[in-house]
């Protein structure tokens, strides 16, 4: 289905051309060869804005740092997607859209989370709408409370939280997505196996319900 970089955490490539944004480059560029050969046809990029960079450079860098790594995945037939994980230059879908449509692939395009851009305040059905064909994949997961609320977390898509997944699936349904859905959720110390059948379970359920 994909593989998601968490390496470009630390390696973020919106930082211009400095040593940590030349490795993640290199990541990116040794991930698109791994993932076709593991058949996995998307790759998630969390694009993470170090602290004190600008929006403006750090859209350049990021653009500039894409080119070449989009350019391979478009040889090797893998999608990079970019993840809405809340930085500020990339903030919510008219820039996520934007961003995509300045990189004119067909190879680059968003992974949709559900449940960040509920939990800075931004609604998902309107930002779902806005990028349409634009979104390759959708994490699923629910927000137990806004950011900025005391012990705010990531919970499972089955638990009492932000998203309100009814409306969500309606605007999914009506850019007719028919790609995959994947589960982020958290299972440190707890167990996993459970977590995940019990996410399925609510997942199927939703995709169910028209």
């Amino acid at each position: 289905c994909s593989l998601c970089l968490g390496a470009l955490w630390h390696y973020p490539i919106a930082a211009g051309d400095t040593p940590h944004a030349k490795r993640g480059v290199e990541i990116i560029l040794a991930a698109v060869p791994l993932a076709k050969d593991l058949g996995a046809d998307c790759i998630l990029l969390p694009l993470g804005q170090p602290a004190g960079l600008t929006d403006k450079d750090a859209w350049q860098a990021t653009l500039r740092n894409l080119e070449p790594c989009v350019r391979l995945a478009e040889e090797e037939g893998v999608t990079l997607a970019l993840e809405n994980v809340c930085s500020s230059f990339l903030i919510g879908a008219a820039e996520l859209g934007r961003m995509v449509d300045e990189i004119a692939s067909p190879n680059c395009r968003v992974y949709y989370d559900v449940a960040n851009n509920t939990w800075i305040g931004r609604d998902p059905v309107q930002e779902i709408l806005e990028l349409g064909d634009r979104i390759a994949r959708f994490h699923f997961k629910n927000r137990s409370s806004p950011r900025g609320t005391p012990g705010t977390d990531t919970v499972s898509i089955n638990d009492a939280g932000i998203v309100q997944f009814d409306a969500v699936m309606t605007a999914i349904r009506s850019i007719g997505f028919d790609g995959y859905f994947v589960v982020e959720v958290p299972t440190l110390d707890k167990d996993a196996d459970l977590i995940a059948r019990s996410n399925l379970d609510a997942l199927r359920a939703l995709i169910a319900n028209p």
